[in-house]
């Protein structure tokens, strides 16, 4: 009696692991990332907790024969201490899609961050903290989405090159032509040993206007061992669909590995609007990682951002950072001293 209940607890007990088996691979990842911070926006000091961009995410992938794949991903942003940083409680606003994946490369549809946007992150040495290059490079409403009604397609990588186009489509949910903004973007990247080089492209196609807001942005890096540059140009054009709006940006950043500790800085630097005097900015950023572990990072950093006299467009702490109040007047300067934690699981 006994032999036979034993057997139908191991036959219950493989029913739940087969029926996992018929679903293909599910990974579960994620990222946490939390920091105290002193924020100064030009007028005010205050002292905040914020949640950088922490998420969790949920893919998989079927095999379907003849090296083809089904892939998914559910990607979600959390607010931890702080549910207004949550993306709005949406599920799956971040990267999220169903696609085929094969030796011909990879195509997905669904939301996606741009090729543009992915190009600007292989040189920002502060992602989602203070400092984020994000707080300059993003202008005008271009250069760092992350669209609904993607579809887009990834080439596989051959001798370090690997290339993307995405198309976002009508986003008018009436289906209005007069409403709708589409957008192009496409990358090509190289990495190959210490060296990595980036080209992005993208244009939006904006309903009503013959200004269609485009940007290049051009993105460079070299690892000496313990020593890695990093270097980014870009030019955008018809910024907010007006003609002429015009602005260009560039950035420099170092870092130092010693041991578990990273010594890092950068420079960004937005030139002024067009023909508009004092409308540019200067960001300066420093600060040391110290690695718990693979997964554990801790961290300090501090940042500042000069607004010329005639803009308030520019900050320190907005990029994927959690807090993003904006600066307080024209000319006004922004500064943040962060103490943070990170850990991927």
């Amino acid at each position: 009696m006994n032999k036979k209940l034993l057997a139908l607890a191991v036959a219950a007990a493989l029913i739940p692991a087969a029926a996992m088996a018929d679903s293909g691979n599910v990974k579960i990842s994620g990222g946490l990332h939390m920091s105290v911070d002193s924020l100064d926006d030009g007028m005010n000091r205050e002292t905040n907790i914020a949640s950088n961009s922490s998420w969790i995410k949920f893919s998989g992938d079927e095999a379907l024969g003849n090296g083809l794949k089904a892939i998914w991903q559910l990607d979600t942003q959390i607010g931890m201490g702080n549910t207004s940083n949550d993306g709005n409680n949406t599920w799956a606003n971040r990267n999220s899609f169903i696609g085929l994946s094969g030796n011909f490369g990879t195509t997905i549809l669904g939301r996606h961050d741009t090729p543009l946007k992915l190009v600007g992150r292989k040189a920002d040495l502060f992602g989602d903290q203070i400092g984020d290059s994000r707080n300059l490079i993003t202008v005008g409403g271009i250069g760092d989405l992350r669209p609904d009604n993607v579809i887009a397609y990834i080439s596989p990588t051959m001798g370090g090159f690997h290339g993307a186009i995405a198309y976002v489509t009508n986003n008018d949910a009436n289906f209005t032509e007069a409403n709708s903004t589409k957008a192009t973007s496409a990358l090509g990247i190289y990495e190959n040993g210490p060296v990595m080089l980036g080209l992005g492209y993208e244009v939006h196609n904006v309903a009503g206007t013959s200004a269609d807001p485009k940007q290049w942005r051009l993105v460079g890096g070299y690892n000496f061992g313990d020593v890695k540059l990093v270097a980014l140009y870009q030019k955008a054009d018809d910024l907010g669909a007006v003609d002429s709006a015009d602005r260009k940006v560039w950035g420099l950043g170092a870092a130092y590995k010693m041991g578990a500790a990273t010594i890092k800085g950068q420079y960004y630097n937005a030139g002024d609007l067009n023909s508009v005097n004092n409308t540019g900015a200067k960001m300066y950023a420093l600060g040391v990682d110290y690695s718990l572990s693979k997964r554990t990072t801790t961290y300090v950093a501090y940042a500042r951002t000069n607004n010329d006299d005639n803009t308030q467009s520019f900050t320190a702490f907005g990029g994927g950072h959690g807090d993003n109040p904006a600066t307080a007047a024209a000319g006004e300067n922004s500064t943040g001293f962060s103490l943070g934690m990170k850990h991927s699981f």
